[in-house]
């Protein structure tokens, strides 16, 4: 987990409260699909307003902005449940003396906005390993789409020619039906939508999985040995270092700490131990 790793494609990471991680993720063996708009962006929190076009001359002064937009951007946000983790940014070159500033769990922004400043955890994913379980379990019902989120600052104004995805083609809709075409431009334009945000956020190096679901309902996905290791922040109490260690025996588990020495983030070797 930390020693002579060079693929920065192998391991992905997800930061949350110590509470959270005990009474929720750890006790459960469960990662949670949430709502879209739980997350703290705009862009993913408020409804979008789209357009419309056409290539067949159809009439689209007979569609109200407000009205459809509330429809489809409702459909879209309410029944879109998502996980978002974190990955190591390469190359890497398996020396962690140097590599410690490119791996995923060592972001101090991201420990004091999601981590409960330092005192919470960073859990360690096997990307394939978690990708087989979601698929397993989520992919035989709804449809499941993952990758890294790319980071684009766009203008207010749009190329209508190339910028689709807050476009409502009228052709298809009165063609084929509301129903049909939400799955159709959902499957056309998911990723300008889904995983695309504004180049602010870009060191969060945020890699996601995304379902289309029947409701804004959670979906649970049981990990399994898909979590590999945990890292403790600077800051954890001993009461819930205690409590993890005692959830992860026998789960064959690695678990590292991180501490702050002046300027620079180091391994608390200290705490070192697989349980299992």
């Amino acid at each position: 987990m930390i020693m002579n790793v060079t693929d920065a494609n192998k391991y992905l990471y997800h930061y949350t409260p110590a509470a959270k991680a005990i009474e929720y993720i750890l006790k459960s063996r469960t990662l949670r699909l949430s709502p879209y708009t739980c997350t703290n962006d705009p862009k993913e929190r408020k409804g979008w307003l789209f357009d419309f076009g056409t290539n067949e001359g159809r009439d689209l002064g007979r569609y109200n902005q407000d009205e459809y937009s509330g429809w489809l951007s409702g459909e879209f946000k309410s029944k879109t449940l998502m996980t978002c983790l974190t990955r190591d940014s390469g190359p890497l070159t398996g020396n962690h003396l140097f590599d410690i500033f490119k791996r995923g769990f060592c972001k101090p922004r991201m420990w004091a906005q999601y981590a409960d400043n330092h005192k919470g955890v960073c859990l360690v994913f096997d990307r394939e390993q978690l990708q087989q379980r979601i698929d397993a379990q989520v992919a035989p019902k709804f449809p499941v789409m993952s990758g890294p989120v790319d980071y684009v600052d766009r203008g207010i104004v749009r190329n209508i020619s190339e910028d689709q995805q807050y476009t409502i083609n009228v052709d298809v809709l009165e063609t084929e039906g509301k129903e049909a075409y939400l799955l159709r431009h959902l499957h056309t334009h998911y990723k300008r939508l889904f995983f695309e945000k504004m180049t602010d956020w870009k060191d969060e190096s945020e890699w996601r999985w995304v379902t289309f679901s029947e409701s804004a309902e959670p979906i649970d996905v049981k990990f399994g040995s898909a979590l590999v290791g945990l890292v403790f922040g600077d800051d954890i109490s001993p009461e819930h270092r205690k409590q993890i260690f005692a959830l992860n025996s026998n789960k064959g588990m690695y678990h590292e700490g991180l501490k702050w020495k002046n300027c620079s983030p180091w391994y608390d070797w200290s705490w070192k131990q697989k349980l299992g």
